[in-house]
């Protein structure tokens, strides 16, 4: 049997794990907050593992004591099946996803997502990039996240033919309608 070697994604923002998020300001409070704060929840740091392809990647987060969220464990493996993939996997000479675009759209859906959202489908580029996409309620949505170029999305209503493509950052709040709109 061959031995796996286990690599760490690990999440940086506190978006889907931390509703208590008084306490990454504890420094602001006075001494009577300092007390409250005290009796919220403290995190716990969790672990999980994920196999992909032979190999094993560890993501690692601070645990605010509710759920994970529906979309977690299977955009994870998502992502994991994305960053073992080898270069070439198209045979067309598609390169190996690069795993600074895979942290980045973990950044983003971590602090993005809602806990009931529906999972996107993590899809690889052949430019080492990756896309988000979800295909429901006769709307196609995609989110890419590429190797030297800004995130964008796209959105697509196949029932009107209506269809918009915006840059992720700036169209934020419109990104959450749509997806709200999924759910």
């Amino acid at each position: 049997m061959a031995s796996t070697a286990t690599a760490e994604l690990t999440i940086q923002e506190r978006g889907i794990l931390a509703t208590g998020a008084s306490a990454s300001y504890l420094d602001c409070f006075s001494n009577a907050d300092r007390v409250f704060v005290s009796m919220l929840p403290q995190p716990m740091p969790r672990r999980r593992r994920y196999d992909s392809r032979s190999k094993t990647y560890a993501i690692d987060w601070q645990d605010y004591g509710q759920p994970l969220p529906v979309w977690f464990d299977p955009l994870m493996q998502g992502f994991v099946d994305l960053l073992t993939l080898p270069p070439n996997w198209d045979s067309y000479g598609a390169g190996a996803v690069d795993a600074r675009v895979v942290h980045a759209a973990i950044n983003f859906i971590n602090g993005f997502l809602r806990p009931s959202s529906p999972a996107p489908r993590v899809v690889p580029l052949s430019s080492g990039g990756l896309q988000l996409e979800w295909r429901r309620k006769g709307v196609d949505l995609e989110i890419v996240f590429d190797r030297d170029a800004k995130p964008f999305f796209y959105w697509r209503d196949r029932v009107s033919g209506e269809e918009s493509e915006h840059a992720l950052r700036e169209s934020s709040a419109l990104l959450r309608i749509r997806i709200e709109n999924l759910e």
